[in-house]
């Protein structure tokens, strides 16, 4: 179920946000919650610019280098023509439309790379590239998380940048500006308990932070820790004695 999924997505923001702060987690949580060996993303501006978020690991963050210096790759081409695709042989025939971050990218034990774009409706402004040390296409259930992982991505940059001028998101994301997982995770729990997609759940919750007078972060600590809880019957929030 993709709500299940997105729980589990959300858990691992929160776990990997205490260990690795400003952004880096989100790559950590995308290579954990795809099985890869690696991840990372980036974010484009609408004169093509291109500006990295994070990597997972030293070779993701060589990746990003060959994609942003070679304007070629996973990622680059997700974001430029706003679909997923993998080349699932790197060493392969399909891998020479990148005549430049090819061979760069196996030199360093890389064989497979994938790229999903990270778009709200129809406007992409990214990209979320994954590799493998070994050949072959992704599972249906590693798909269905790396699209799954890059919609979150989004949200999570919009939640960053509610408030930014317009077209600065990447100076924000550059800036290292911190997301606050925990707010996500117990939006995914809310949405199971009251029956809502996570977006109608973070609207929620926020909403209700505010008539209690707590901030999103306190409420959100609240429901994971199971103190607080909204009852789908009653129709109505319950705080545990």
């Amino acid at each position: 179920m993709a709500s299940e999924r997105l729980i589990e997505i959300f858990t691992l923001m929160a776990n990997h946000e205490r260990e690795h702060p400003n952004g880096v987690s989100l790559c950590s949580v995308a290579r954990e919650i795809t099985e890869l060996s690696g991840a990372g993303i980036s974010i484009s501006s609408k004169d093509g610019t291109h500006a990295q978020l994070c990597a997972s690991n030293g070779v993701a963050q060589s990746l990003m280098d060959l994609e942003i210096t070679f304007e070629e790759g996973p990622g680059h081409e997700a974001s430029k023509n706003g679909t997923a695709n993998e080349v699932s042989d790197l060493l392969g025939d399909e891998a020479q439309r990148w005549a430049f971050y090819s061979p760069e990218a196996a030199e360093l034990g890389v064989r497979a790379v994938f790229g999903f774009p990270i778009h709200i409706g129809a406007v992409v402004f990214g990209a979320l590239s994954l590799y493998r040390d070994r050949t072959g296409p992704l599972s249906e259930k590693q798909s269905s998380g790396a699209y799954l992982m890059a919609s979150v991505i989004g949200r999570a940059v919009l939640v960053m940048q509610a408030g930014a001028p317009q077209g600065s998101i990447a100076d924000e994301l550059q800036g290292q500006a911190t997301f606050d997982f925990s707010v996500h995770q117990a939006a995914g729990m809310l949405a199971v308990q009251a029956k809502l997609s996570v977006k109608d759940a973070l609207v929620m919750l926020r909403s209700h932070a505010f008539v209690v007078e707590m901030s999103p972060s306190e409420l959100a600590q609240r429901i994971i820790s199971g103190e607080t809880r909204f009852d789908v019957e009653s129709e109505s929030w319950r705080v545990k004695e």
